[in-house]
Protein backbone atom coordinates (compact mmCIF):
# COMPACT_ATOMS: atom_id res chain seq x y z
CA UNK A 1 0.00 0.00 0.00
CA UNK A 2 1.59 3.34 -1.06
CA UNK A 3 2.35 5.81 1.72
CA UNK A 4 1.89 9.57 1.29
CA UNK A 5 3.60 12.04 3.60
CA UNK A 6 1.61 15.28 3.95
CA UNK A 7 3.74 18.19 5.16
CA UNK A 8 1.38 21.00 6.24
CA UNK A 9 0.60 22.84 9.47
CA UNK A 10 -3.15 22.71 8.76
CA UNK A 11 -4.50 19.70 10.71
CA UNK A 12 -7.98 19.99 9.16
CA UNK A 13 -6.53 19.81 5.66
CA UNK A 14 -4.53 16.73 6.61
CA UNK A 15 -7.58 14.97 8.09
CA UNK A 16 -9.54 15.67 4.91
CA UNK A 17 -6.72 14.33 2.73
CA UNK A 18 -6.28 11.33 5.02
CA UNK A 19 -9.95 10.31 4.67
CA UNK A 20 -9.89 10.71 0.90
CA UNK A 21 -6.58 8.92 0.35
CA UNK A 22 -7.41 6.04 2.69
CA UNK A 23 -10.64 5.47 0.76
CA UNK A 24 -8.38 4.95 -2.26
CA UNK A 25 -6.16 2.50 -0.33
CA UNK A 26 -3.27 4.86 0.46
CA UNK A 27 -1.65 5.20 3.85
CA UNK A 28 -1.00 8.75 5.04
CA UNK A 29 1.53 10.30 7.41
CA UNK A 30 1.50 13.85 8.74
CA UNK A 31 4.33 16.24 9.49
CA UNK A 32 3.52 19.74 10.73
CA UNK A 33 7.07 21.09 10.26
CA UNK A 34 10.27 20.47 8.37
CA UNK A 35 12.02 18.54 11.14
CA UNK A 36 9.15 16.05 11.47
CA UNK A 37 9.05 15.67 7.70
CA UNK A 38 12.79 14.97 7.51
CA UNK A 39 12.55 12.38 10.31
CA UNK A 40 9.64 10.53 8.70
CA UNK A 41 11.26 10.53 5.26
CA UNK A 42 14.56 9.25 6.68
CA UNK A 43 12.74 6.30 8.29
CA UNK A 44 11.85 5.06 4.79
CA UNK A 45 8.68 3.64 3.28
CA UNK A 46 7.35 6.96 1.93
CA UNK A 47 6.06 6.71 -1.65
CA UNK A 48 5.32 10.42 -2.24
CA UNK A 49 5.40 13.75 -0.40
CA UNK A 50 2.73 16.45 -0.55
CA UNK A 51 4.47 19.61 0.65
CA UNK A 52 2.81 22.98 1.31
CA UNK A 53 4.74 25.98 0.10
CA UNK A 54 4.11 27.60 3.48
CA UNK A 55 4.39 25.40 6.58
CA UNK A 56 3.79 27.66 9.56
CA UNK A 57 6.67 30.11 9.52
CA UNK A 58 8.82 27.80 7.43
CA UNK A 59 9.43 28.17 3.71
CA UNK A 60 8.31 25.06 1.84
CA UNK A 61 11.10 25.54 -0.72
CA UNK A 62 13.69 25.23 2.08
CA UNK A 63 11.96 22.09 3.36
CA UNK A 64 11.98 20.74 -0.20
CA UNK A 65 15.78 21.13 -0.32
CA UNK A 66 16.15 19.31 3.01
CA UNK A 67 13.94 16.43 1.86
CA UNK A 68 15.80 16.18 -1.46
CA UNK A 69 19.07 15.89 0.48
CA UNK A 70 17.63 12.89 2.38
CA UNK A 71 16.09 11.02 -0.56
CA UNK A 72 16.03 12.33 -4.11
CA UNK A 73 14.08 9.33 -5.36
CA UNK A 74 10.79 10.08 -3.56
CA UNK A 75 8.57 12.34 -5.73
CA UNK A 76 7.46 15.63 -4.14
CA UNK A 77 4.38 17.62 -5.16
CA UNK A 78 4.05 21.21 -3.93
CA UNK A 79 0.64 22.53 -2.82
CA UNK A 80 -0.14 26.13 -1.99
CA UNK A 81 -2.78 28.79 -1.77
CA UNK A 82 -0.21 31.44 -2.63
CA UNK A 83 0.76 30.33 -6.07
CA UNK A 84 3.22 32.39 -8.03
CA UNK A 85 5.12 31.55 -11.18
CA UNK A 86 8.40 32.25 -9.42
CA UNK A 87 7.81 29.83 -6.54
CA UNK A 88 6.56 27.15 -8.94
CA UNK A 89 9.65 27.44 -11.14
CA UNK A 90 11.96 27.44 -8.12
CA UNK A 91 10.31 24.31 -6.67
CA UNK A 92 10.50 22.47 -9.98
CA UNK A 93 14.15 23.41 -10.41
CA UNK A 94 14.91 21.96 -6.99
CA UNK A 95 13.29 18.65 -7.91
CA UNK A 96 9.55 18.92 -7.21
CA UNK A 97 7.67 17.01 -9.91
CA UNK A 98 4.48 19.09 -9.94
CA UNK A 99 2.69 22.05 -8.41
CA UNK A 100 -1.02 22.31 -7.46
CA UNK A 101 -3.10 25.13 -6.00
CA UNK A 102 -5.55 25.28 -3.11
CA UNK A 103 -8.44 24.73 -2.84
CA UNK A 104 -7.56 21.23 -3.91
CA UNK A 105 -9.58 19.29 -6.45
CA UNK A 106 -9.08 15.82 -4.95
CA UNK A 107 -9.87 13.87 -8.11
CA UNK A 108 -7.24 15.85 -10.01
CA UNK A 109 -4.77 15.53 -7.13
CA UNK A 110 -5.39 11.79 -6.95
CA UNK A 111 -4.68 11.41 -10.66
CA UNK A 112 -1.40 13.35 -10.30
CA UNK A 113 -0.38 11.31 -7.26
CA UNK A 114 -1.13 7.96 -8.89
CA UNK A 115 0.81 8.84 -12.04
CA UNK A 116 3.75 10.17 -10.00
CA UNK A 117 3.97 7.00 -7.88
CA UNK A 118 3.65 4.77 -10.94
CA UNK A 119 6.40 6.71 -12.71
CA UNK A 120 8.60 6.54 -9.61
CA UNK A 121 8.03 2.78 -9.32
CA UNK A 122 8.94 2.28 -12.97
CA UNK A 123 12.12 4.33 -12.57
CA UNK A 124 13.10 2.30 -9.52
CA UNK A 125 12.42 -0.98 -11.32
CA UNK A 126 14.47 0.24 -14.26
CA UNK A 127 17.41 1.07 -11.99
CA UNK A 128 17.16 -2.32 -10.33
CA UNK A 129 17.05 -4.06 -13.71
CA UNK A 130 20.11 -2.14 -14.89
CA UNK A 131 21.91 -3.28 -11.74
CA UNK A 132 20.81 -6.84 -12.44
CA UNK A 133 22.06 -6.54 -16.01
CA UNK A 134 25.47 -5.46 -14.70
CA UNK A 135 25.47 -8.66 -12.67
CA UNK A 136 24.31 -10.73 -15.63
CA UNK A 137 26.86 -9.51 -18.16
CA UNK A 138 30.01 -11.09 -16.69
CA UNK A 139 28.19 -14.38 -16.15
CA UNK A 140 27.15 -14.44 -19.79
CA UNK A 141 30.68 -13.97 -21.10
CA UNK A 142 31.43 -17.35 -22.64
CA UNK A 143 34.07 -19.07 -24.77
CA UNK A 144 32.09 -22.06 -26.00
CA UNK A 145 30.95 -21.49 -29.63
CA UNK A 146 27.45 -22.83 -28.95
CA UNK A 147 26.97 -20.47 -25.99
CA UNK A 148 28.40 -17.61 -28.03
CA UNK A 149 25.73 -18.31 -30.64
CA UNK A 150 23.09 -18.31 -27.90
CA UNK A 151 24.27 -14.86 -26.81
CA UNK A 152 23.94 -13.66 -30.38
CA UNK A 153 20.43 -15.12 -30.52
CA UNK A 154 19.49 -13.39 -27.28
CA UNK A 155 20.46 -9.99 -28.71
CA UNK A 156 18.51 -10.60 -31.92
CA UNK A 157 15.38 -12.02 -30.28
CA UNK A 158 15.22 -9.63 -27.32
CA UNK A 159 13.99 -6.71 -29.42
CA UNK A 160 11.13 -8.72 -30.94
CA UNK A 161 7.72 -9.65 -29.53
CA UNK A 162 8.17 -13.36 -30.28
CA UNK A 163 7.51 -15.91 -27.54
CA UNK A 164 10.67 -17.82 -26.64
CA UNK A 165 11.10 -21.38 -25.41
CA UNK A 166 14.32 -22.22 -23.54
CA UNK A 167 15.14 -25.94 -23.37
CA UNK A 168 17.91 -27.41 -21.24
CA UNK A 169 18.76 -29.61 -18.30
CA UNK A 170 18.21 -28.38 -14.75
CA UNK A 171 20.94 -26.03 -13.61
CA UNK A 172 22.08 -24.92 -17.08
CA UNK A 173 21.04 -21.29 -16.54
CA UNK A 174 17.67 -21.09 -18.31
CA UNK A 175 16.38 -18.45 -15.89
CA UNK A 176 19.57 -16.42 -16.37
CA UNK A 177 18.98 -16.46 -20.12
CA UNK A 178 15.37 -15.35 -19.59
CA UNK A 179 16.65 -12.45 -17.46
CA UNK A 180 19.11 -11.49 -20.17
CA UNK A 181 16.40 -11.54 -22.87
CA UNK A 182 14.15 -9.32 -20.79
CA UNK A 183 16.94 -6.95 -19.78
CA UNK A 184 17.88 -6.41 -23.44
CA UNK A 185 14.28 -5.94 -24.57
CA UNK A 186 12.17 -2.76 -24.93
CA UNK A 187 10.12 -4.10 -21.99
CA UNK A 188 12.99 -3.83 -19.53
CA UNK A 189 11.40 -0.79 -17.87
CA UNK A 190 9.11 -3.34 -16.15
CA UNK A 191 10.27 -6.13 -13.85
CA UNK A 192 10.11 -9.63 -15.31
CA UNK A 193 7.45 -11.74 -13.56
CA UNK A 194 8.39 -15.37 -12.87
CA UNK A 195 6.42 -18.50 -12.01
CA UNK A 196 7.72 -22.03 -11.46
CA UNK A 197 4.88 -24.12 -12.86
CA UNK A 198 6.14 -27.27 -11.10
CA UNK A 199 5.84 -25.61 -7.68
CA UNK A 200 2.02 -25.28 -7.71
CA UNK A 201 -0.80 -27.84 -7.70
CA UNK A 202 -3.30 -27.32 -10.51
CA UNK A 203 -5.85 -25.21 -8.60
CA UNK A 204 -3.23 -22.89 -7.14
CA UNK A 205 -1.42 -22.56 -10.46
CA UNK A 206 -4.71 -21.59 -12.13
CA UNK A 207 -5.18 -18.89 -9.50
CA UNK A 208 -1.56 -17.68 -9.72
CA UNK A 209 -1.69 -17.37 -13.50
CA UNK A 210 -5.14 -15.87 -14.03
CA UNK A 211 -6.19 -14.41 -10.67
CA UNK A 212 -9.67 -14.38 -9.16
CA UNK A 213 -12.58 -12.07 -8.48
CA UNK A 214 -13.79 -11.26 -4.99
CA UNK A 215 -16.08 -14.06 -3.79
CA UNK A 216 -14.93 -16.48 -6.51
CA UNK A 217 -14.49 -19.15 -3.83
CA UNK A 218 -14.36 -19.46 -0.06
CA UNK A 219 -11.59 -17.24 1.22
CA UNK A 220 -11.46 -15.01 -1.87
CA UNK A 221 -12.06 -11.84 0.14
CA UNK A 222 -10.66 -9.47 -2.47
CA UNK A 223 -9.71 -9.25 -6.14
CA UNK A 224 -6.40 -10.95 -6.96
CA UNK A 225 -4.54 -10.22 -10.19
CA UNK A 226 -2.78 -13.19 -11.77
CA UNK A 227 0.70 -13.04 -13.23
CA UNK A 228 -0.55 -12.34 -16.75
CA UNK A 229 -2.09 -9.10 -15.47
CA UNK A 230 0.86 -8.32 -13.18
CA UNK A 231 3.26 -8.71 -16.11
CA UNK A 232 1.37 -6.16 -18.22
CA UNK A 233 3.69 -4.43 -20.73
CA UNK A 234 6.54 -6.63 -19.50
CA UNK A 235 7.79 -10.20 -19.72
CA UNK A 236 6.39 -13.34 -18.09
CA UNK A 237 8.76 -16.24 -17.43
CA UNK A 238 7.02 -19.62 -17.01
CA UNK A 239 9.64 -22.07 -15.76
CA UNK A 240 9.18 -25.86 -16.08
CA UNK A 241 6.21 -25.38 -18.39
CA UNK A 242 6.45 -29.07 -19.31
CA UNK A 243 5.05 -29.96 -15.87
CA UNK A 244 1.89 -27.91 -16.38
CA UNK A 245 -1.49 -29.73 -16.27
CA UNK A 246 -3.32 -29.99 -19.59
CA UNK A 247 -6.38 -27.89 -18.51
CA UNK A 248 -4.05 -25.01 -17.60
CA UNK A 249 -2.29 -25.40 -20.94
CA UNK A 250 -5.62 -24.87 -22.70
CA UNK A 251 -6.23 -21.63 -20.78
CA UNK A 252 -2.74 -20.34 -21.55
CA UNK A 253 -3.21 -21.09 -25.24
CA UNK A 254 -6.45 -19.11 -25.26
CA UNK A 255 -4.78 -16.24 -23.41
CA UNK A 256 -1.91 -16.09 -25.92
CA UNK A 257 -4.21 -16.33 -28.93
CA UNK A 258 -6.61 -13.60 -27.77
CA UNK A 259 -4.24 -11.49 -25.64
CA UNK A 260 -6.80 -11.48 -22.86
CA UNK A 261 -7.46 -13.18 -19.52
CA UNK A 262 -10.52 -13.95 -17.46
CA UNK A 263 -10.11 -14.18 -13.71
CA UNK A 264 -11.55 -17.15 -11.83
CA UNK A 265 -15.16 -16.32 -10.99
CA UNK A 266 -15.24 -13.45 -13.47
CA UNK A 267 -17.56 -12.81 -16.40
CA UNK A 268 -15.49 -10.24 -18.27
CA UNK A 269 -12.05 -10.41 -19.87
CA UNK A 270 -9.03 -8.10 -19.62
CA UNK A 271 -6.65 -7.33 -22.45
CA UNK A 272 -3.02 -8.10 -21.67
CA UNK A 273 0.20 -7.21 -23.44
CA UNK A 274 2.77 -9.74 -22.24
CA UNK A 275 5.92 -11.21 -23.79
CA UNK A 276 6.08 -14.92 -22.86
CA UNK A 277 9.36 -16.66 -22.14
CA UNK A 278 8.96 -20.33 -21.21
CA UNK A 279 11.46 -22.97 -20.13
CA UNK A 280 11.55 -26.71 -19.64
CA UNK A 281 14.15 -29.31 -18.67
CA UNK A 282 12.36 -31.98 -20.71
CA UNK A 283 12.19 -32.65 -24.44
CA UNK A 284 9.00 -30.82 -25.46
CA UNK A 285 8.41 -32.96 -28.56
CA UNK A 286 8.57 -36.13 -26.47
CA UNK A 287 5.97 -34.61 -24.12
CA UNK A 288 3.76 -33.83 -27.12
CA UNK A 289 4.09 -37.39 -28.43
CA UNK A 290 3.29 -38.78 -24.99
CA UNK A 291 0.14 -36.64 -24.81
CA UNK A 292 1.46 -34.65 -21.84
CA UNK A 293 1.76 -31.35 -23.69
CA UNK A 294 -0.63 -29.80 -26.17
CA UNK A 295 0.85 -29.64 -29.66
CA UNK A 296 -1.01 -26.39 -30.45
CA UNK A 297 0.46 -24.72 -27.37
CA UNK A 298 3.92 -26.05 -28.20
CA UNK A 299 3.81 -24.57 -31.69
CA UNK A 300 2.47 -21.32 -30.23
CA UNK A 301 5.33 -20.85 -27.75
CA UNK A 302 8.16 -22.34 -29.82
CA UNK A 303 8.41 -19.65 -32.49
CA UNK A 304 11.95 -19.18 -31.20
CA UNK A 305 13.71 -22.01 -29.36
CA UNK A 306 16.98 -21.73 -27.45
CA UNK A 307 18.62 -25.07 -26.64
CA UNK A 308 21.08 -24.69 -23.76
CA UNK A 309 23.81 -27.36 -23.79
CA UNK A 310 24.77 -29.04 -20.50
CA UNK A 311 28.01 -27.98 -18.86
CA UNK A 312 29.74 -31.27 -19.79
CA UNK A 313 29.42 -30.22 -23.45
CA UNK A 314 30.97 -26.81 -22.91
CA UNK A 315 34.01 -27.37 -20.77
CA UNK A 316 35.44 -24.15 -22.25
CA UNK A 317 33.15 -22.27 -19.87
CA UNK A 318 33.85 -24.22 -16.67
CA UNK A 319 36.85 -22.18 -15.57
CA UNK A 320 35.18 -18.85 -16.39
CA UNK A 321 32.01 -19.82 -14.52
CA UNK A 322 33.94 -21.10 -11.52
CA UNK A 323 35.91 -17.86 -11.38
CA UNK A 324 32.72 -15.82 -11.59
CA UNK A 325 31.08 -17.85 -8.83
CA UNK A 326 34.15 -17.35 -6.63
CA UNK A 327 33.92 -13.60 -7.24
CA UNK A 328 30.21 -13.66 -6.42
CA UNK A 329 30.92 -15.46 -3.14
CA UNK A 330 33.64 -12.99 -2.21
CA UNK A 331 31.44 -9.99 -3.02
CA UNK A 332 28.42 -11.35 -1.16
CA UNK A 333 30.44 -12.15 1.96
CA UNK A 334 32.76 -9.12 1.73
CA UNK A 335 35.85 -11.32 1.45
CA UNK A 336 38.94 -11.33 -0.79
CA UNK A 337 38.49 -13.35 -3.98
CA UNK A 338 40.22 -16.74 -4.32
CA UNK A 339 41.95 -18.47 -7.21
CA UNK A 340 41.97 -22.16 -8.15
CA UNK A 341 45.01 -24.43 -8.17
CA UNK A 342 45.90 -26.11 -11.47
CA UNK A 343 44.82 -29.51 -10.08
CA UNK A 344 41.39 -28.14 -9.15
CA UNK A 345 40.98 -26.61 -12.62
CA UNK A 346 41.96 -29.92 -14.19
CA UNK A 347 39.40 -31.79 -12.07
CA UNK A 348 36.72 -29.25 -12.91
CA UNK A 349 37.45 -29.55 -16.64
CA UNK A 350 37.13 -33.34 -16.66
CA UNK A 351 34.21 -33.77 -14.29
CA UNK A 352 30.82 -34.49 -15.90
CA UNK A 353 28.81 -31.93 -13.83
CA UNK A 354 25.43 -33.73 -13.82
CA UNK A 355 23.98 -30.78 -11.89
CA UNK A 356 25.43 -28.33 -14.43
CA UNK A 357 26.23 -24.73 -13.44
CA UNK A 358 24.14 -24.98 -10.28
CA UNK A 359 26.30 -27.86 -9.04
CA UNK A 360 29.46 -25.97 -9.99
CA UNK A 361 28.30 -22.95 -7.98
CA UNK A 362 27.61 -25.11 -4.92
CA UNK A 363 31.03 -26.74 -5.14
CA UNK A 364 32.75 -23.37 -5.51
CA UNK A 365 30.80 -21.85 -2.61
CA UNK A 366 31.77 -24.75 -0.34
CA UNK A 367 35.42 -24.54 -1.37
CA UNK A 368 35.49 -20.76 -0.83
CA UNK A 369 34.00 -21.21 2.63
CA UNK A 370 36.50 -23.81 3.88
CA UNK A 371 39.64 -22.67 2.07
CA UNK A 372 42.21 -21.33 4.55
CA UNK A 373 44.04 -19.00 2.16
CA UNK A 374 43.65 -17.33 -1.23
CA UNK A 375 44.06 -20.54 -3.27
CA UNK A 376 41.46 -23.28 -3.51
CA UNK A 377 43.07 -26.72 -3.47
CA UNK A 378 41.72 -30.23 -4.02
CA UNK A 379 41.49 -30.71 -0.23
CA UNK A 380 39.01 -27.77 -0.09
CA UNK A 381 36.48 -29.44 -2.39
CA UNK A 382 33.38 -31.13 -0.90
CA UNK A 383 34.07 -34.66 0.44
CA UNK A 384 31.72 -36.17 -2.14
CA UNK A 385 33.50 -34.55 -5.09
CA UNK A 386 35.59 -37.03 -7.17
CA UNK A 387 39.31 -36.64 -6.60
CA UNK A 388 40.64 -38.96 -9.31
CA UNK A 389 43.10 -36.63 -11.05
CA UNK A 390 44.61 -39.22 -13.39
CA UNK A 391 44.70 -38.45 -17.10
CA UNK A 392 41.67 -39.96 -18.88
CA UNK A 393 42.64 -43.20 -20.63
CA UNK A 394 39.92 -43.01 -23.22
CA UNK A 395 38.70 -40.00 -25.17
CA UNK A 396 36.01 -39.64 -27.78
CA UNK A 397 37.14 -39.57 -31.40
CA UNK A 398 36.57 -35.83 -31.68
CA UNK A 399 38.36 -35.08 -28.40
CA UNK A 400 41.28 -37.34 -29.35
CA UNK A 401 41.65 -35.60 -32.71
CA UNK A 402 41.53 -32.20 -31.07
CA UNK A 403 44.11 -33.26 -28.48
CA UNK A 404 46.47 -34.57 -31.16
CA UNK A 405 46.13 -31.35 -33.19
CA UNK A 406 46.80 -29.12 -30.18
CA UNK A 407 49.80 -31.11 -28.94
CA UNK A 408 51.27 -31.38 -32.45
CA UNK A 409 50.92 -27.63 -33.00
CA UNK A 410 52.37 -26.95 -29.56
CA UNK A 411 55.47 -28.98 -30.41
CA UNK A 412 55.81 -27.25 -33.77
CA UNK A 413 55.80 -23.91 -31.97
CA UNK A 414 58.43 -25.04 -29.45
CA UNK A 415 55.77 -25.15 -26.71
CA UNK A 416 55.10 -21.43 -27.03
CA UNK A 417 51.45 -21.20 -25.96
CA UNK A 418 50.87 -17.70 -27.32
CA UNK A 419 52.00 -18.66 -30.84
CA UNK A 420 50.15 -21.99 -30.61
CA UNK A 421 46.88 -20.21 -29.78
CA UNK A 422 47.40 -17.81 -32.70
CA UNK A 423 48.08 -20.65 -35.15
CA UNK A 424 44.98 -22.54 -33.97
CA UNK A 425 42.85 -19.40 -34.04
CA UNK A 426 41.75 -19.69 -30.40
CA UNK A 427 42.32 -17.58 -27.29
CA UNK A 428 45.12 -18.42 -24.89
CA UNK A 429 42.52 -19.05 -22.17
CA UNK A 430 40.81 -21.65 -24.35
CA UNK A 431 44.18 -23.25 -25.12
CA UNK A 432 45.07 -23.47 -21.40
CA UNK A 433 41.66 -25.02 -20.65
CA UNK A 434 42.13 -27.62 -23.40
CA UNK A 435 45.64 -28.50 -22.19
CA UNK A 436 44.39 -28.96 -18.64
CA UNK A 437 41.52 -31.09 -19.88
CA UNK A 438 43.88 -33.39 -21.78
CA UNK A 439 46.28 -33.72 -18.86
CA UNK A 440 49.11 -31.68 -20.36
CA UNK A 441 51.72 -30.42 -17.89
CA UNK A 442 55.08 -28.74 -18.38
CA UNK A 443 56.69 -32.00 -17.22
CA UNK A 444 54.97 -33.93 -20.01
CA UNK A 445 56.75 -32.00 -22.78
Amino acid sequence: MPTILVVDDNARLFQSLKRNFESEHFETLWASNGMEASTLLAEGGVSLVLLDLKVGEEDGVSILSELQAIDREVPIIMITGFATVESAVQSLKLGAIDYVKKPLDFDRLLSIVQKAIERSDLQRENRELKDQLKELRPRLVVHNPVMAEILRKIKMLAVTRLPILIVGESGTGKELIADAIHAASPRSFRAIVKVNCAAFPETLLDNELFGHEKGAYTGADSVFKGVFERAESGSLFLDEIGDMPLPIQAKILRTLQNSEVRRIGGTSTFNVDVRLIAATNRDPMELVQEGKFRSDLYYRISTAVINVPPLRERTDDVYELATQFALDYARTNTLPSKRFSDKVVSLFQRYGWPGNARELRNVVNYACAVSADDEIRVSDLPPSFPRDDTVPTSLGVRDAAERDLILRTLRQQDHNKKRTAEVLGISRRTLYNRLLRYGYTEASQ
